[in-house]
């Protein structure tokens, strides 16, 4: 007869999770910067063009 412990009845399996510190990494991409960036850019150029415009006018 085969004993229960090399059968691997009445044994129960847990997973068992090991926390560990987190890091914080910074963002690759800053959404928010670049559309504040691309506004600065098209509202310089709106009102560089416009000036041009209505000095040749």
């Amino acid at each position: 007869m085969v004993s229960r412990s090399k059968t691997g009845r009445g044994k129960v399996t847990a997973p068992i999770f090991l926390l560990v510190p987190q890091v914080k990494l910074p963002k690759r991409l800053d959404l928010a910067r670049e559309a504040d960036r691309a506004l600065d850019c098209v509202l310089g150029l709106i009102v560089a063009n416009w000036v041009d415009g209505k000095a040749s006018s």
